[in-house]
C-alpha cells in the first residue's frame, strides 16, 4: 500500500487496534504480536491497550515473506498447547467467533472458521502441528499446513472478515461495505 496499512486510522483506532480488541476480549492466555516492517509505527498504533497478555515481537527478517512471521509467532509461544493465527489485515474478528475456535480446539489439532465453501481465519493449530509451522518458508503463510490436514480439520462456523490488501479494499472498509465473498482459501465440501 505504500504506507503500513496496520498503522492507517480505523474507528476511533487503526486496523491493528481493532484487529486486537476481540483478541483481547477473548479468554486467551497470551496474545502474541508479530511486528515487522515499520515495527514501531506499528507497535504506536496498537494503542496503549495495557493488558498483561499482550506481547510483542519483532520479526527482523520479515522481507521472507509472512512465513517467517509465523514463525516468529510460534517461536514466542513454544510453550503453548495451540496457537490461533489471526492475520493483522483480516478485520471483523468477533469474541464469539474466538471462543468457538477456542472450545473446538479443546479436542482437535486444528480448527479452521469457515464461510461458505471457504477457510476463514483465525486458524488454531494445536502443538503437534508447531514444527510443520516452523518450517514454512516464503510468503504462501499456513496455507500448506492447512492443506495437509484439511481432512482432519475441525470446522467452526465463521463470519465474514474484511480482507484490507490495498486502498481499494481500506476504502471499501471505511465506507462500510460487505467483506468480499470470495475471500478465503476454497475446502473441499
Amino acid at each position: 500500500m505504500g504506507r503500513p496499512k496496520l498503522a492507517l486510522p480505523y474507528r476511533e483506532g487503526s486496523l491493528i487496534s481493532a484487529v486486537l480488541e476481540p483478541l483481547l476480549a477473548a479468554p486467551l492466555e497470551r496474545v502474541v504480536v508479530v511486528l515487522g516492517h515499520a515495527a514501531l509505527e506499528v507497535r504506536r498504533a496498537a494503542g496503549a491497550a495495557v493488558d498483561p497478555r499482550l506481547h510483542f515481537v519483532v520479526n527482523e527478517v520479515w522481507r521472507e515473506g509472512m512465513a517467517s512471521s509465523l514463525r516468529c509467532g510460534v517461536q514466542a509461544c513454544a510453550d503453548a498447547d495451540a496457537v490461533l493465527v489471526a492475520l493483522g489485515d483480516k478485520l471483523g474478528l468477533t469474541p464469539g467467533l474466538v471462543q468457538r475456535i477456542l472450545h473446538a480446539g479443546e479436542k482437535a489439532t486444528l480448527v479452521v472458521p469457515v464461510v461458505g465453501a471457504r477457510a476463514s481465519h483465525p486458524v488454531l493449530f494445536a502443538r503437534g502441528l508447531f514444527e510443520e509451522l516452523l518450517f514454512l518458508t516464503g510468503d504462501s503463510g499456513a496455507r500448506d499446513v492447512l492443506l495437509r490436514h484439511e481432512a482432519e480439520a475441525v470446522r467452526v462456523k465463521g463470519e465474514p472478515l474484511h480482507d484490507v490488501d490495498d486502498e481499494k479494499d481500506y476504502r471499501a472498509l471505511l465506507e462500510g461495505q460487505l467483506p468480499r465473498p470470495d475471500d478465503g482459501l476454497p475446502l473441499d465440501p
